[in-house]
């Protein structure tokens, strides 16, 4: 193969043989009938071109750039791509040893064998052909290169004589460099950025052959002899795999995580065994992610598929096939493995639980003037309040979450200080809502609120778990102050002087007010100048006042909205 950076192919005979408008040609190759064939960038076409120079487009990928080619005997078409980004080649660190010219390193050196990878994470498309949208539109000059690792996927194609294309190979976070067959056109591909050597077999079966410490594979050839030699890049060095076979082979799952502590079911895998090979599957688990001399040993093989699963029970799981065949032309295959678990059952978790009451008139800010430098509220009679049994109302809010996202029963339940027994208040299955607990038929006192949660609904009792929280006392004062010892004495400049208490047995006094002849609210302060005890004695100094008869009505708020009221009458002389 030959990579081309001009557009132009020459003959020895003309000047030009094929003039494209593609920016880059990167790869080309003949077939027997001395037809050539281009991979192109930066709209990822293969050109077929005739021995005259006639071109046609044989396909066009959605990828931006064909990097590699490689044809079959029956005239098949293979092409990797190479798009998202333009392979990186770090430049070698001067700390690290120079490179020998010509070294052959074998690619089994330190007892490193083959290490087989799962269909799964080189998924096939199954054999139709392709109807797709360019991700390059034709006529757009192409941005400007970028280095670094792949934003899509990249392919191997398989393209026949009619542009018919299949998916043979998907990498995800590498660049597909080199193609290369071997005598039973079994398929070799090297990719770079995530450095790797595949195998697509005859039978379409793929595999994994090696992982080296280099950043690229760059280029693979296969000999007659059907060794396969790839390079590399940082370090440059050549490997070499030998055509023998290996008796057995291991396959190491990474490290599963079930988030939870959990006991194992069965474990299931698809495979195919030929005649002569045999495949087993252990499994080990631990607590901690990374496995060490905490987590159990590999248990004894699994022989059938659907066995139970007998590593002790733990949040990780790893699992190991063993493959192993008797002769170079039958290997067992590994398609898909399960493990089934179900995590320990965790308590849930109350994430909030609070009672609160409705906001009270007196809290919420009046609408209010000046007169004589004293705040005044307008006319408001019982001052916009609210009914009481609106008031008598609490509004219950709680969260709640379970581990195991089990539906949970939430029961909530209240009782007096001095009482024993807890009382229903409501019962539901919602993990974040709230509730609405009328108290206005409950004596006055200091009640417990509870909030119970389990995960009775998706447990067996042996195994269910519950949680409860229990709330400061929340007050219920449903009676309205009292006011006593109400007292007008006359003063001087045609005033009077109001004295009184207003007491409440539960709640703070929080607001007095009053007015004379129902005409506007004014409010009267505590005569230690500060509401803040259930117990307030306030005096009142009245306006200037002209001869004659006066009711002055006083109104008393507790800080649960609770009005007391009242009156006393006066003559003005």
């Amino acid at each position: 193969m030959t990579a081309f950076c001009s557009k132009y192919l020459r003959m020895a005979h003309r000047p030009f043989f094929f003039d494209s408008p593609e920016t880059n040609l990167l790869d080309v190759l003949h077939d027997r009938y001395d037809n050539i064939y281009v991979g192109t960038e930066p709209n990822g076409l293969v050109y077929k071109i005739t021995p005259s120079g006639q071109p046609q487009v044989l396909y066009d990928a959605s990828e931006g750039e064909i990097h590699c080619l490689s044809i079959d005997s029956a005239g098949n078409i293979y092409a990797g791509t190479a798009s998202g980004a333009q392979p990186q080649v770090p430049v070698a660190q001067p700390s690290q040893p120079p490179v020998q010219a010509g070294a052959i390193t074998s690619l089994f050196k330190d007892e490193k064998s083959w290490d087989l990878n799962l269909p799964e994470e080189f998924p096939m498309a199954q054999p139709a052909s392709l109807q797709q949208q360019k991700t390059v539109s034709k006529g757009i000059e192409a941005p400007p290169k970028t280095t670094g690792l792949p934003t899509a996927p990249n392919y191997v194609y398989k393209i026949n004589q009619e542009g018919l294309a299949q998916k043979k190979l998907e990498t995800s976070q590498s660049f597909v460099l080199g193609m290369s067959l071997d005598v039973q056109e079994n398929l070799y591909v090297v990719t770079g950025n995530t450095s790797g050597v595949y195998k697509i077999s005859g039978d379409e079966s793929t595999s994994s052959l090696a992982r080296v410490e280099e950043v690229q594979a760059l280029c693979c050839l296969n000999t007659d002899k059907n060794e396969l030699y790839f390079g590399t890049g940082n370090m440059g060095k050549v490997y070499k795999i030998s055509p023998s076979f290996m008796k057995e082979g291991i396959f190491t799952s990474n490290v599963l995580d079930t988030t939870a502590p959990s006991n194992w079911g069965c474990i299931y895998w698809t495979d195919t065994q030929p005649e002569g090979t045999q495949l087993t599957l252990s499994t080990r688990s631990g607590n901690g992610e990374k496995p060490d001399v905490a987590w159990s040993g590999w248990s004894a093989p699994y022989m059938i598929t659907g066995e139970r699963i007998t590593s002790p029970p733990a949040r990780f799981i790893q699992y190991k096939a063993i493959l192993q065949t008797k002769n170079g032309d039958s290997t067992p295959v590994l398609s898909a493995v399960s493990l089934s678990y179900l995590p320990k059952n965790q308590p849930p978790r109350i994430v909030s639980f609070v009672v609160e009451k409705e906001l009270s008139p007196v809290s919420q800010k009046q609408h209010e003037t000046k007169n004589d430098g004293k705040v005044e509220s307008r006319p408001q009679g019982a001052a916009g309040q609210k009914p009481h049994h609106q008031i008598a109302q609490k509004n219950i809010q709680w969260e709640a979450e379970d581990p195991n996202n089990d539906t949970l029963q939430l029961t909530m339940y209240y009782r007096g200080v001095e009482e024993k027994m807890w009382k229903v208040i409501d019962k539901n299955s919602q993990k974040k809502g709230s509730f609405t607990w009328d108290t206005l038929r409950l004596p006055d006192g200091e009640y417990q609120v509870r909030l119970a949660v389990s995960d009775d609904p998706d447990n067996p009792p042996e195994t269910a778990f519950s949680t409860e929280k229990t709330i400061e006392p929340v007050v219920i004062d449903n009676t309205k102050p009292d006011i006593k010892s109400l007292e007008a004495v006359a003063g001087t400049g045609g005033r009077y002087v109001i004295s009184g208490t207003a007491q409440d047995d539960y709640s703070k006094i929080v607001k007095v007010q009053y007015t004379i002849d129902g005409q506007e609210w004014v409010s009267a302060y505590p005569v230690d100048g500060v509401f803040d005890s259930p117990e307030e004695s306030f005096q009142i100094t009245t306006r200037s006042l002209m001869p004659g008869d006066y009711t002055l009505v006083v109104n008393a708020f507790d800080s649960e909205g609770n009005i007391g009221i009242g009156k006393v009458l006066f003559e003005m002389k």
